[in-house]
């Protein structure tokens, strides 16, 4: 969830974050089964769970982490795709209920944030 977290911090730092943003935020989080806030960072117990990955994928990930670190590499992955997920969510979120974001304002925050894609 750092990603979103690092938008609204943007937001902050820029003035202040739309309370439409944050009431979207809040009913994402919420439709997404993390409560109040974000909680996909792992913590907490473990459950054990089964996964097939193809052989060549599982064999990169044990030569860069080794084998005792496999299942926190994974971890990390699958919470860095789930922040992702809600960020694509957020964005139809809000651009269902505001609709797309103009010209103007894209190019804006380009020159605000000019070492950004």
């Amino acid at each position: 969830m750092r990603a979103i977290a690092n938008v609204v911090a943007a937001l902050r730092a820029a003035g202040e974050v739309p309370s439409e943003f944050e009431a979207a935020l809040a009913r994402l989080l919420k439709r997404a089964g993390t409560g109040d806030g974000p909680r996909l960072r792992p913590a907490g117990r473990a459950r054990k769970v089964s996964v097939s990955m193809p052989e060549d994928l599982t064999a990169a990930v044990q030569q860069r982490v080794g084998r005792g670190a496999f299942s926190q590499y994974v971890t990390e992955a699958v919470a860095r795709q789930l922040e992702l997920d809600l960020l694509g969510d957020l964005s139809a979120l809000l651009e269902e209920e505001h609709g797309p974001i103009s010209g103007e304002a894209l190019l804006e925050a380009r020159r605000a944030w000019p070492d950004t894609q």
